[in-house]
């Protein structure tokens, strides 16, 4: 499993590579990270992130991915993945509109597969090379199978908020959060934030830490109401 993870990064690293030295408006970032521990105790833990950006004009595509694993003593206790694409418009400097669509799945914490699609506007407050402020207010139409059974459809609103901060010339600051209220199940609302610090090594390569919160309301079968997600990534950016 760890050599195929590794595979993937470095497949993910070379075509951000390929793409980047031939389209200027093309960028990408990668991420990915890993945990052995042996001795008395066994675990194993593995995580990736790829995202690439292509703009042209006032128009923005981008895709997206992520996988994470966790084994402890030959017995998998955490596994989710998440898969997606967005598209925006500028419509002002600081108004846009968005459309998305993505599936994920975390067996471990009620759902084998949530698609999602979404639609909005994004509203930015600062934009600056030191600082970005935005908003986003959008509706979702949500998918979801749980391990359960049986598949549920949900009509969402979505609230978003993201911060971005360079505090010196190698350090910056993150901070995300997202609430999505269910209008067809009014208990069944997600909650989800994440910090996170960017060390930059160099030009290329940077060291990202990161917490993720995730919370919903009212949990499938075998699900919890709260998920915390700890990690130390090496990031590279083109």
């Amino acid at each position: 499993m760890c050599m195929k993870l590794f595979l993937i990064a470095a497949s993910v690293f070379t075509l951000l590579c390929s793409f980047s030295a031939v389209a200027a408006p093309l960028t990408g970032e990668a991420e990915a990270g890993a945990v052995v521990v042996s001795g008395n105790s066994d675990s194993e833990s593995y995580a990736a992130k790829a995202k690439t950006t292509y703009t042209q004009e006032k128009n923005v595509y981008s895709a997206f991915g992520r996988y994470l694993k966790t084994d402890s003593n030959g017995v998998e206790s955490a596994r989710n993945w998440e898969v997606g694409a967005r598209y925006e418009r500028e419509l002002t400097d600081y108004l846009g509109i968005f459309a998305g669509q993505k599936a994920e799945s975390d067996v471990f914490n009620g759902y084998i597969q949530r698609d999602s699609s979404d639609l909005g506007l994004k509203y930015s407050l600062i934009k600056s090379d030191e600082m970005n402020w935005f908003f986003e207010v959008g509706y979702r139409y949500q998918k979801t199978l749980p391990t359960g059974g049986g598949t549920t459809h949900d009509n969402m609103g979505r609230l978003f908020t993201e911060f971005n901060k360079a505090l010196d010339k190698t350090l910056s600051f993150k901070y995300w959060a997202e609430y999505l209220p269910n209008f067809t199940n009014t208990d069944a609302y997600l909650f989800n934030t994440e910090a996170s610090l960017n060390v930059m090594l160099n030009s290329v390569f940077s060291l990202k830490l990161a917490y993720l919160l995730q919370y919903q309301n009212s949990i499938p079968a075998d699900g919890k109401y709260t998920t915390t997600t700890s990690t130390m990534n090496l990031v590279a950016k083109f």
